[in-house]
């Protein structure tokens, strides 16, 4: 029923049709859509301004839902993946809290944000719990600004100078005979937000002085490389349990032998947990165990301090979701839960374009 109780259409079919994300914001302007959820900053201003048009099939809805992206180092140094010399040398390094601090100097979060959108959509994220969760806590947040010169010191305490004048740090001659250092960046092909996360990272690191080599690589295989361990460092999108801390909670540290995305058992069965590391699990076990909302938020704040701290992840931009709803907008206008009840019944597809068909009343 609307205001005046006149008896409103309803809702009684929903098509999915099976998209690139992409492909199916296109699809949503157009209005051969009715509902998707827009995730990519690099078409929200298109969106904002189509939207904005008195003959846009579709509006625009920002919501509270943050997504966002860290830098993940592979943290294992006994063998998970099987690295070879270069590989287990820049493990080595992943493991050093000087280089992981130093990496995160050096990245200029304001301008990663700004490469993938211009305007007020992108914030800086220093990694750890997601500033949407209602876990999470500012002042349990340790943010190391961008400092390139800083970084660069930090890179010289751990022993890594460019000695052969290339623009490159070596490692020290008695290390991988003095080569440069070159760490592999794993990234999906499929979306375009993580391929341009990844070239703004080889760009900032290069100012650094790392030579940083994509391996670009579709879902599939992506993720089959990322759960074999064969990676040195990788952009991955944040998974529930940095979103919402109550999903996937294990997840949030190496609490078993496969939860963490960055450090897993190798062949020998065994996790070598660096001390930061340890005191994440712990707290994270504790957390599951609590059934105090009290305890269970300081917690998290514990965890958060120990995570931003440490550098476990390297945040590198966090932004807002939104939804193109094009389905019934003068049905809209009138029952203004429409979107709501999209939302709740009928779930979340990552690569769905949903189309509606209404019918008469009752």
């Amino acid at each position: 029923m609307d205001e005046a109780g006149n008896q409103l259409p309803y809702l009684n079919e929903m098509h999915y049709k099976l998209s690139t994300w992409a492909d199916r914001d296109v699809q949503a302007i157009a209005g051969s859509g009715d509902f998707s959820n827009l995730e990519q900053p690099e078409n929200f201003v298109e969106s904002l301004k189509r939207a904005a048009q008195d003959t846009a099939p579709a509006r625009l809805a920002f919501g509270a839902r943050l997504i966002g992206y860290n830098l993940h180092m592979n943290l294992s140094g006994n063998g998970w993946g099987e690295p070879d010399e270069r590989a287990q040398a820049v493990r080595e390094l992943n493991r050093n809290e000087d280089f992981r601090k130093a990496v995160t100097m050096a990245v200029d979060r304001k301008k990663i944000g700004e490469s993938l959108v211009k305007g007020p959509f992108t914030a800086i994220y220093p990694g750890g719990l997601s500033s949407g969760t209602s876990f999470y806590d500012r002042q349990s947040t340790v943010y190391y600004p961008f400092d390139l010169e800083g970084a660069k010191a930090l890179l010289e305490k751990v022993g890594l100078k460019d000695t052969d004048g290339n623009g490159f740090v070596n490692y020290p001659a008695d290390k991988m005979g003095g080569k440069d250092v070159e760490i592999v960046l794993l990234v999906t092909s499929d979306y375009n937000t993580d391929k341009n996360l990844a070239e703004g990272v080889v760009g900032q690191m290069e100012q650094l002085g790392l030579r940083i080599v994509l391996n670009s690589l579709d879902g599939k295989q992506r993720d089959a490389t990322n759960y074999a361990g064969k990676f040195d460092w990788m952009v991955h999108r944040n998974s529930a349990e940095l979103s919402s801390v109550v999903q996937n909670t294990p997840q949030l540290a190496p609490t078993g032998p496969r939860t963490s995305w960055h450090h897993r058992v190798p062949e020998s069965g065994q996790l070598d947990l660096l001390p930061y590391e340890q005191q994440l699990v712990d707290i994270v076990n504790k957390f599951i165990a609590s059934n105090d909302n009290d305890e269970r938020a300081q917690l998290m704040k514990d965890y958060q301090k120990v995570a931003t701290t440490n550098v476990d992840t390297i945040g590198l931009t966090e932004y807002p979701g939104a939804d193109h709803q094009q389905a019934l907008l003068e049905y809209s206008k009138r029952r203004a839960d429409l979107h709501v009840q999209l939302g709740r019944g009928y779930g979340h597809p990552r690569t769905g374009l949903r189309r509606c068909r209404q019918a008469g009343g009752l």
